[in-house]
C-alpha cells in the first residue's frame, strides 16, 4: 500500500471518529423567559369577570342584539346593542389566550391557547363551560416579548406560555439540538421555532352582512362576524384554522366537538402560503392566505371540495365576496405579511368560480378588514391608521375613484355591516355608524376603552 493511499485512509478514519463525537455547548444569555399556566389551570379558567374593562380590542361578532368583542388574549366582552345609540356592557368572560369567536344557538365557541372551548351564554352574566376539545390547536406563544432579546427555550410540558420576563438563562444543547429552537450570536439576530399568535388572528374571518346567506346561525337567531376570523360555522360544523396550513372540521353536536376531518389548502393548491382567514357566501368557502385566495364548494360541509385559486404577492389578505365579485385587501407588515410596500385592494370577477379573474386593483394605506353591502353596492374598508373608507362599486372598474366617505378619526381593524349600520373595531374601541344608500357615514355611538 503506497503512502498516498495510507494517508487517505487515515483522513477517512479521523473524519469517521469526528462524526461520532458528541457535541455539547452551554450558553449564557439574557432572554425573554416564558411564564407558564399549567394545562390543569387552563382547563379550569373559564369564568365571569364582569368588572373587567376593554383593554385591547380584537375581533368582533354580532349575535342577535348582542355585540361580542374579543379583548386580545384575555377573553370576550358582551354588550347589549338593542339600542345602537347606547350599547351597554353586559358581561366579560375570561378566556386565557382567546383571539377568535363563533356563536350558534347560545353556545360560544372560542380558542383558548391550545384548546377550543364551548361556553353556554344563555345568561351571559353566568357563562359556563359545556364542552372542550383539548389540544385542538397548534401550540402558540403569545405576543408581548421584548424584541431586543431572544426567547428562552419553551418547555411545552409545563403548560401554555402566558407572558415573559427578562432574565438570565443558561442552556446546554447537544448535537443536532444545538441552535434548533433559537439562534444566538454575539449581536443577537435570533429566531426561534414555534408559532406566534399573529395579528390575524387572526391572524388570523367570518362573514358579516345583512344577507341571511352570510349568517352562521340557525333560522331562529342571527350570527354574523367579520372578515378577519379563523373560525367559521357551517351548519353543524365548526371550521377552524388550526395551524398555518390546516383547516380542521369539528362536529359541534358532540360535547367535546369531535373532529370529523381536516384539509390542507397547501396540498390543494400546490403549496399555497400561510392560510389566515375564512369567509363563506352561500355554498362557497373563501380562504385568504398570504399568497392568494382559495375557493371551495361546501354544499356538503363535512367534505369541502376545492374549486379554484387566485395568487398574489406575499401579503396579509382577508377576503369578502358575493355572487359576482371577491374583494381582497393586501397589506405589508405583520407577522406573516410582506415586509415591502404592498398596500392595495384587489377586486376579482368570480361569476365563473372555477376561473377567478382580476378586474382592478388600487392602492391603500394599510388595509385590514372589509365588508360589503351588496344591495346598495357599497364597499367598506378598514384602512388601518388611515381610518374607514367607503366606496361605491356599482361601476366595478372605477371603484377607486368613487369613494363616498372617509372617517379618519380611528385606527381601524375590522368592520361588520348589518341593517344599515357599520360596526367598526379599532385601537380605541368600537364605533357604530349609520349610513344611507349614498354611503355617507353618521356616527351613532362608541364603545371606548376603559
Amino acid at each position: 500500500m503506497n503512502a498516498t493511499i495510507k494517508l487517505g485512509i487515515a483522513f477517512l478514519f479521523i473524519g469517521f471518529i469526528s462524526s461520532c463525537q458528541k457535541i455539547s455547548k452551554t450558553t449564557q444569555f439574557t432572554a425573554n423567559v416564558p411564564a407558564y399556566m399549567s394545562y390543569e389551570d387552563l382547563r379550569s379558567s373559564i369564568q365571569n369577570d364582569n368588572s373587567h374593562s376593554l383593554v385591547k380590542p380584537g375581533k368582533i361578532f354580532l349575535y342577535n342584539s348582542l355585540i361580542l368583542i374579543n379583548d386580545y388574549e384575555s377573553g370576550i366582552h358582551i354588550y347589549d346593542n338593542g339600542n345602537p345609540s347606547s350599547p351597554s356592557h353586559v358581561a366579560f368572560i375570561s378566556i386565557p389566550g382567546n383571539v377568535d369567536i363563533a356563536v350558534r344557538d347560545n353556545i360560544l365557541y372560542a380558542d383558548s391557547y391550545t384548546d377550543i372551548v364551548a361556553i353556554d351564554i344563555s345568561d351571559p352574566t353566568n357563562a359556563r363551560e359545556v364542552g372542550r376539545s383539548n389540544n385542538a390547536l397548534s401550540y402558540t406563544i403569545p405576543s408581548g416579548m421584548d424584541w431586543n432579546y431572544p426567547v428562552a427555550e419553551i418547555d411545552e410540558s409545563k403548560g401554555v406560555v402566558t407572558g415573559y420576563t427578562i432574565g438570565e438563562v443558561e442552556e446546554t444543547c447537544k448535537n443536532e439540538d444545538c441552535k434548533t429552537f433559537y439562534n444566538i450570536n454575539e449581536d443577537w439576530g435570533g429566531s426561534w421555532g414555534g408559532q406566534m399568535m399573529s395579528d390575524e388572528g387572526s391572524p388570523v374571518s367570518f362573514s358579516g352582512n345583512s344577507n341571511s346567506v352570510r349568517s352562521a346561525s340557525s333560522s331562529n337567531n342571527s350570527a354574523i362576524a367579520g372578515s378577519m376570523a379563523r373560525f367559521m360555522m357551517i351548519e353543524n360544523y365548526l371550521y377552524v384554522i388550526t395551524d398555518e396550513s390546516t383547516v380542521n372540521i369539528f362536529d359541534i353536536t358532540t360535547k367535546n366537538m369531535r373532529s370529523v376531518g381536516e384539509f390542507k389548502p397547501w396540498n390543494d393548491a400546490n403549496g399555497w402560503g400561510m392560510i389566515e382567514t375564512l369567509f363563506t357566501f352561500k355554498e362557497h368557502l373563501f380562504i385568504g392566505s398570504n399568497a392568494g385566495m382559495l375557493a371551495y364548494d361546501i354544499s356538503s360541509p363535512a367534505a369541502p371540495v376545492f374549486l379554484s385559486s387566485y395568487s398574489h404577492m406575499t401579503s396579509c389578505d382577508p377576503v369578502v365576496a358575493n355572487d359576482e365579485y371577491a374583494f381582497i385587501t393586501l397589506r405589508s407588515g405583520g407577522n406573516n405579511c410582506n415586509w415591502g410596500n404592498t398596500n392595495q385592494l384587489d377586486i376579482l370577477d368570480i361569476k365563473d368560480i372555477m376561473n377567478p379573474k382580476e378586474i382592478t386593483t388600487f392602492g391603500l394605506s394599510n388595509p385590514h378588514g372589509l365588508d360589503i353591502d351588496s344591495e346598495n353596492e357599497i364597499l367598506f374598508v378598514c384602512d388601518g391608521f388611515d381610518g374607514l373608507k367607503v366606496y361605491d362599486f356599482n361601476d366595478i372598474q372605477r371603484v377607486s375613484s368613487n369613494r363616498l366617505d372617509h372617517y379618519a378619526g380611528l385606527e381601524t381593524y375590522d368592520v361588520i355591516v348589518n341593517n344599515g349600520i357599520a360596526h367598526v373595531i379599532g385601537t380605541e374601541g368600537l364605533k357604530q355608524f349609520t349610513y344611507d344608500n349614498t354611503g355617507k357615514l353618521s356616527e351613532l355611538s362608541t364603545i371606548p376603552l376603559n
